[in-house]
């Protein structure tokens, strides 16, 4: 979690933005039950009449209430009511206009409208049964004849329940309207009108609440996937040889792609579900606590069914979880070896084990994703399955309150979508946390990339290049051991190589000579001693003006997608075309690239799969050439070429950098036979130093290689004529 946060930090005010919409999202999402219970009470059952307070009333009705009511009703009916010229009684202007006046006159109404309503209802012969039966009783006070009335009339309506006399009294407000010659019809679409064109202003700015989220959401996903591809990859490019023997190429591949996009997708999802369920849970609370149900425990019990099957699924996904990021590793591992190193498998006929092999990876990986989605694959169904119990629930226990007049239709209808949407907001919350292992185990790896420590640093205060810089490189008793080593690989090391010099190193496999250039180039660190460069310790310069005093030319020539233009100019920003040229021509490069048909405008597929092995290794040579640098770094770098090639290459090239260094790895004691001087490596040490002359005489080491690729007539040539009984040969 914290690897997310410390992502999401720099975005703070855009995700207090989000939480903005998110809120407004809630309300407005939350206010639509609400306008649909009062579509349904009110504009279908009650025909659009709100309040039971009627606006017109007969000079009839008025009587007919005014007999019925209680001294406080009567004193309420006119006060409230003005008589019009029509002799029709009207509401106050003042009164219409507050609704909160309606509310209080409603209180004081409605029982009389609803006793009104029940009269009118009786049949001909209930009346006149009535009406006999009145005229058998003894002569009372008109006062206590309507109390007596409202007590009994009042102990039918509290059986009945609210809804049921609002209902009653709304009905004859309704008659009342339509007695003063108005259309109860156009009352009711008046009212559907209004609250649909509500419903649907509401719902318009639910959408853009959500629209506006769910837009920032996704630009700050991306925008941190953004920065941590960029940070992941520039620090990538700062590892030396150890971090990246730490971490496997096919790991860093996975944690760059793979990882970073579950983080990117997580994220979206947290500022699109996790921030809004919340607030849309608290909210549906606090609405279903505004209406003072009693059905409440309902939804108490529903979220912890919802916690329930959430936590078991949990328990069962989260171990496997932790493993799915690991086997994506393994099987981008064996796909990176398979896919590099295919023709060695054809040409050793290993396919059929290759391919068990990487089988058997991607097997568990298949096992671990099948059993993580069957096991998520369950909580939709049992989620559809508790909603729609829950449904059935309320409505059972709704539909006894309704038949008892305590709740109305639309009031069921309202608390069951704020039912919905409480749990529905608990189970996405849910959801989240199912989700949140794997996206916290992918956030860790990347954050263990960005974070890993370099083994190889700038010094604080780096040594600024010398404004004439020679070339002059030095090695001072240096030693040099590979990390969980058990031995040093290099022992003693010291030699120096000039300007203008060619220096060679030659020596078995595994004698540690690109060792040694990787050193000079600070991809590892000295464990003993010192290299210098002009006198200057070269873990004084910062590495790019190291490398940039170097030109270097690996082993195994790398090229880049792009052209051939661009990889001789790969490491020159503005190289000339006449520069380009020369250098291409010193590599023997110029012939091959006059022979394509665009020319240095060729492209190079991706590692230069499209040329040869040699035409690689020239175009690597041209493109260190064309750097100009004040030190030259071959690592074997000619074995790829035949040898009237090699050469004359190395003739063109000791002709045109004769005022620079110049250091040759080499397998091929051919390649070396004109270095000025000779470095013979046995086992990490220098088992000799000098020209092939002098060399040929003083090394053991030497004569046996020398002996080794040289024909009898080669060595009398290169001047070994007393040597041949040496060592019994």
């Amino acid at each position: 979690m914290k690897a997310l946060s410390k992502q999401l930090r720099p975005y703070w005010l855009t995700v207090l933005v989000i939480m903005l919409f998110h809120v407004v999202q809630a309300y407005t999402t939350l206010l639509l039950p609400d306008i649909t219970s009062k579509l349904i009470d009110t504009g279908i059952q009650n025909k659009g009449f709100e309040y039971a307070v009627p606006f017109d009333l007969t000079a009839k009705g008025y009587q007919t209430l005014s007999q019925l009511m209680l001294p406080d009703e009567q004193e309420a009916l006119t006060q409230n009511y003005q008589e019009a010229s029509d002799g029709h009684y009207q509401l106050k202007a003042d009164i219409k206009a507050e609704p909160k006046a309606l509310s209080a006159l409603e209180k004081k109404l409605i029982k009389p409208l609803a006793i009104s309503q029940m009269r009118q209802q009786l049949t001909p012969a209930q009346q006149k049964a009535m009406q006999s039966q009145m005229a058998l009783q003894p002569k009372r006070d008109p006062k206590a004849m309507v109390q007596a009335v409202r007590q009994k009339a009042d102990q039918q309506m509290d059986k009945l329940g609210d809804s049921v006399v609002k209902s009653a009294a709304i009905r004859y407000v309704k008659s009342e309207y339509e007695a003063s010659g108005k259309k109860a019809d156009q009352q009711q679409m008046r009212y559907l009108w209004r609250q649909g064109g509500w419903m649907l202003a509401v719902s318009l700015l639910a959408m853009l609440g959500a629209v506006a989220g769910h837009y920032y959401s996704a630009i700050v996903a991306a925008n941190i996937g953004h920065d941590l591809r960029r940070l992941s990859f520039d620090k990538v490019l700062q590892f030396s040889q150890k971090e990246m023997n730490d971490f496997s190429a096919a790991s860093l591949i996975t944690r760059s792609t793979n990882d970073i996009q579950q983080i990117q997708l997580i994220l979206t999802v947290v500022l699109r579900i996790t921030l809004f369920a919340p607030v849309l849970a608290v909210g549906g609370i606090m609405h279903v606590i505004a209406t003072k149900s009693t059905m409440t425990w309902i939804i108490v019990v529903a979220v912890v069914a919802v916690l329930a099957i959430v936590g078991v699924l949990f328990a069962l996904t989260m171990p496997r979880f932790k493993r799915l990021q690991s086997q994506v590793d393994k099987v981008n591992l064996f796909a990176r070896e398979i896919l590099t190193g295919l023709q060695v498998i054809r040409a050793f006929g290993r396919q059929e084990t290759e391919s068990q092999r990487f089988d058997g990876a991607s097997q568990e990986l298949k096992s671990t994703y099948l059993f993580t989605n069957r096991a998520m694959s369950f909580m939709m169904p049992l989620m559809m399955i508790l909603m729609n119990g829950v449904s059935i629930l309320i409505i059972w226990v709704a539909s006894d309150k309704i038949g008892q007049g305590s709740m109305q239709v639309g009031e069921m209808t309202a608390f069951m979508n704020y039912a919905m949407q409480i749990i529905f907001s608990f189970l996405m919350f849910s959801m989240m946390a199912v989700m949140f292992p794997r996206a916290m185990v992918a956030a860790e790896r990347v954050q263990e990339v960005i974070d890993s420590p370099l083994s190889i640093q700038d010094p604080a205060n780096a040594t600024p290049l010398p404004s004439q810089i020679t070339g002059l490189v030095k090695f001072n008793h240096v030693a040099f051991r590979y990390q969980g080593a058990q031995e040093d690989t290099l022992q003693e090391i010291s030699f120096e190589a000039k300007p203008g010099q060619t220096t060679a190193i030659i020596g078995s496999t595994g004698a540690g000579k690109s060792t040694i250039l990787q050193l000079l180039m600070r991809f590892y660190d000295v464990t003993k001693g010192q290299i210098t460069i002009d006198g200057i310790d070269i873990r004084q310069f910062s590495q790019a003006d190291l490398r940039s005093m170097m030109g270097y030319v690996p082993q195994k020539g790398v090229l880049f997608s792009g052209t051939i233009e661009s990889n001789i100019a790969y490491g020159v920003d503005d190289l000339s075309p006449a520069k380009r040229d020369l250098a291409a021509q010193i590599a023997h490069a110029s012939e091959f690239i006059q022979e394509k048909e665009d020319g240095y405008q060729a492209a190079i597929a991706q590692g230069g799969s499209n040329v040869s092995g040699g035409q690689k290794q020239r175009l690597s040579i041209a493109r260190a050439i064309a750097k100009d640098p004040q030190i030259f770094l071959f690592d074997d770098s000619f074995s790829a070429l035949d040898y009237r090639t090699d050469a004359s290459l190395r003739k063109a090239l000791g002709e045109q950098i004769k005022d620079a260094t110049v250091i040759i790895v080499a397998q091929r004691i051919s390649t070396v036979l004109d270095a000025d001087q000779i470095i013979v490596l046995d086992e990490g040490q220098i088992a000799g130093v000098g020209n092939h002359a002098s060399l040929m005489k003083t090394s053991k080491v030497y004569q046996e290689i020398a002996q080794s690729q040289l024909s009898q007539v080669e060595l009398a040539q290169y001047g070994q004529a007393g040597t041949e009984g040496q060592d019994g040969r």
